[in-house]
């Protein structure tokens, strides 16, 4: 949750209302993709391509891959073009051609009973966004933007599993950082609630029935632009994750629950996170996805605790081997003691053409709504609206 979660000692009301619906502030990754997740807590280095007379042989040696994502984006209210959109994740530009995200995956698989390494290395407005919003310096957070994720592996021998140290994706959420794995190329509203990264351990079992168990120990579960590598709390939180895929292909299961003593802002506040997620394949070509978030956060000497539950649910349909077309609608409602209830929602719309094999295009309308006035920015550059329309232009080359 990082800057949505409000020390109104510091924050007016009227800046704890703006945090709270993620005005430009962005969430985090999720370590699985929405349709079949892997026994590894990790997904961006895909798995060996299935060779003709079957699967592949590990390849242990080091591999790389990588994207560059980029987009353009009118907003319906005309907002002066060096304003940045509020409401949103990433994509938070208006006419004006963006990177969101240039990636460069490094990584070595590591050999039952060996070691391994992956760094994620990025640059864009997701870098910026990903530790503490855009235009934060080198300092706090900051200073690592570049590193998405480093962490080295050691595999268990045998049947599988492993342990992990360093920095790497949160467990939270249904959708990623890297658009071309979500079904949307913009993130629901409930992303914006969510922690982009830990540092830490994370242990994990291996597949056995269609059950995998993660354990976390990290020095935060809400990473801010002050805590997410570093932490001043000097005191671990934990996170647990089961994760069971039906073994006919036909579903998936994620729950992810975790909590600790936090210290966002300098207030030592008790949080507790809880994230669900379902899919569903109704058919080759067709699935339904939902997704559910739970937050409480308990700020010590500080009557102000805040409580937020959101919401998304999903349907993707693949048209043809290079067409499809996605629907969302996703909110949240987050009440903290002392100030208004913000509840907005949103629903979205998305075409997807695969130019080619590593060029994914897509064109998205989303409508934007809050019960709060004067949320998102009009032709003045101001928030005078309770409604937002956006359409966007989006590519992703991958290598």
């Amino acid at each position: 949750m990082r800057t949505n979660l409000i020390d109104l000692k510091k924050f007016s009301t009227a800046a704890a209302v703006l945090l709270a619906v993620g005005m430009t502030v962005a969430p985090g990754m999720a370590q699985t993709p929405p349709t079949a997740p892997p026994a590894s807590p990790d997904t961006t280095a895909p798995a060996p391509e299935q060779a003709p007379d079957g699967p592949a042989a590990p390849n242990y040696e080091i591999q790389y891959n990588g994207l560059v994502d980029g987009y353009l984006q009118y907003q319906f209210n005309n907002p002066k073009d060096s304003q940045t959109l509020t409401g949103r994740v990433y994509d938070v530009r208006h006419l004006t051609p963006a990177l969101a995200l240039a990636e460069l995956n490094v990584f070595k698989n590591a050999k039952p009973g060996g070691l391994g390494f992956k760094a994620t290395l990025i640059a864009g407005d997701t870098a910026d966004i990903n530790h503490g919003g855009l235009g934060v310096g080198g300092t706090g957070e900051g200073r690592w933007k570049n590193v998405q994720q480093l962490y080295g592996t050691y595999a268990f021998a045998g049947a599988g599993g492993g342990v992990d140290f360093g920095k790497f994706y949160t467990p939270y959420g249904y959708e990623v950082t890297e658009s071309n794995a979500n079904y949307n190329y913009s993130r629901s509203d409930v992303f914006g609630l969510l922690p982009f990264y830990h540092f830490g351990v994370r242990a994990y079992t291996p597949t056995k029935n269609g059950l995998t168990f993660t354990g976390y120990i990290v020095s935060a579960i809400i990473d801010t632009p002050d805590a997410g590598v570093q932490d001043d709390n000097k005191e671990p939180s934990f996170i647990g994750q089961v994760n069971y895929t039906d073994p006919g292909g036909k579903f998936v299961v994620i729950e992810t629950l975790g909590g600790g003593n936090e210290k966002p802002f300098g207030v030592t506040t008790k949080a507790l996170l809880s994230d669900t997620d379902f899919t569903y394949n109704v058919t080759s070509s067709s699935l339904v996805g939902f997704n559910y978030f739970y937050a409480k956060y308990n700020p010590d000497g500080a009557d102000n605790d805040t409580t937020q539950n959101g919401y998304a649910v999903y349907f993707k349909q693949t048209l043809t081997p290079k067409t499809g077309f996605a629907l969302r609608v996703s909110g949240f409602d987050s009440k903290t003691q002392g100030a208004p209830k913000v509840k907005p929602y949103e629903v979205t719309a998305t075409y997807e053409y695969k130019a080619a094999a590593n060029f994914l295009t897509r064109a998205e309308f989303r409508h934007d709504h809050s019960n709060i006035a004067n949320t998102f920015l009009d032709g003045d550059g101001v928030g005078s609206k309770k409604e937002q329309d956006t359409f966007s232009v989006s590519g992703v080359f991958t290598f």
